[in-house]
């Protein structure tokens, strides 16, 4: 049942983003001049609190600005390595009914999660199902909204058909629930071209085969560090 009830989430997720104006890419010179200033409506620190309260008022660009802006933050990592993932994971993949430990430890490693990365959607995804079954409303909500601007910034940015149209993220795990939450299934092929990503989907009702990502921010990361 916390399965069904977990796919059931991601796949209204995608419903719900659907529906947006014409995309465009990410202008990353643009966003961090503005993200950088104190007197614009964009300044860093007061879209990240806004966000981190779960308001549901940011705009389109706003939420634009947040996802992708957070490439020029001290901490953005855009490499998987966090060992509250493997944990998260072993949790949701117990055949048996959570328990109240269980809700505890999903709640904890996605927290925590998201201390490393404010826009896990396998993060948020967790927390709504845990807030869910325990019927913890405002919880709820806030998670609703958090995902929500994530999902609304990538999906503005292209539609993934093409390289031309392709979607921008900031961190390669983001693709994979990215595509659960629109209803799309990675069959485990992916190659890189240039900076794109592309991924491999299984079969689905509109006969597309792949999608495009342009994953320009996580090569520049890794080529400075030496990864």
């Amino acid at each position: 049942m916390k399965k069904l009830i977990f796919v059931f989430l991601l796949i209204v997720g995608g419903v719900t983003v659907c529906a947006q104006p014409a995309f465009k890419a990410p202008n990353y010179k643009s966003i961090r001049k503005n993200i950088e200033n104190s007197s614009s409506d964009f300044y860093y620190p007061k879209l990240m609190e806004r966000y981190q309260s779960g308001d549901s008022t940011l705009t389109r660009e706003e939420r634009r600005h947040l996802y992708y802006g957070y490439v020029f933050h001290p901490d953005y990592m855009p490499l998987d390595t966090s060992s509250y993932n493997k944990s998260l994971m072993e949790t949701l993949s117990k055949e048996e009914s959570f328990t109240t430990v269980d809700y505890n430890q999903l709640i904890d490693d996605a927290n925590a999660l998201l201390r490393e990365d404010p826009f896990n959607l396998r993060a948020l995804n967790t927390k709504l199902v845990v807030h869910g079954q325990q019927d913890n409303v405002p919880e709820y909500k806030k998670a609703l909204q958090q995902r929500k601007v994530v999902l609304d910034a990538i999906v503005s940015s292209g539609d993934g058909l093409t390289k031309k149209t392709a979607y921008y993220v900031i961190k390669v795990a983001h693709e994979y629930d990215f595509m659960s939450c629109i209803g799309y299934e990675n069959i485990g092929g992916s190659k890189i071209i240039s900076h794109y990503h592309y991924v491999q989907l299984g079969e689905n009702k509109y006969g597309i085969e792949g999608l495009y990502f342009d994953i320009t921010p996580v090569l520049k990361y890794m080529s400075k560090h030496n990864r």
